[in-house]
């Protein structure tokens, strides 16, 4: 009777194992994917003020059409573990925004961390590339 009771708990044992195993594997999977969608979205964000900002007349403190002189909100330079990066002018802006700092999420490549990168030209399009 001792060898079997060893036995099933060996075997417990390693069930328990396999499945904080598969929990840990499934949890990482989410945080990439959470990761990913978060930093596509505070992307969108901020090309929806830079957006704001050039339909805003220049008497206001707008880009009166254009998107010369849009500048970070201070929540979005505040940010943690997101780092941003916009370029605006005349027609044309791009956004770039990537995760960093010591936690950095990395992509599906295990190495580089998530990014994604939007641009706009004129009134087209536009166009989400997300990097990793």
């Amino acid at each position: 009777m001792g060898q079997q009771q060893s036995l099933l708990i060996v075997l417990g044992s390693l069930i328990v194992g396999m499945m904080v195993y598969g929990a840990l594997r499934i949890e990482d999977h989410y945080t990439v994917v959470n990761t990913r969608d978060r930093v596509r979205q505070e992307g969108m964000l901020l090309l929806q003020y830079a957006e704001e900002h050039k339909l805003k007349p220049r008497q206001l403190g707008g880009g009166g059409g254009s998107y010369t002189g849009f500048q970070l909100p201070q929540f979005f330079i505040d940010e943690p573990d997101i780092g941003y990066w916009v370029s605006g002018s005349g027609q044309n802006v791009q956004v770039y925004a990537c995760s960093w700092g010591p936690t950095a999420v990395k992509g599906q490549d295990g190495k580089t961390a998530v990014a994604v990168f939007i641009t706009r030209t004129g009134n087209g399009p536009i166009q989400v590339s997300t990097l990793n």
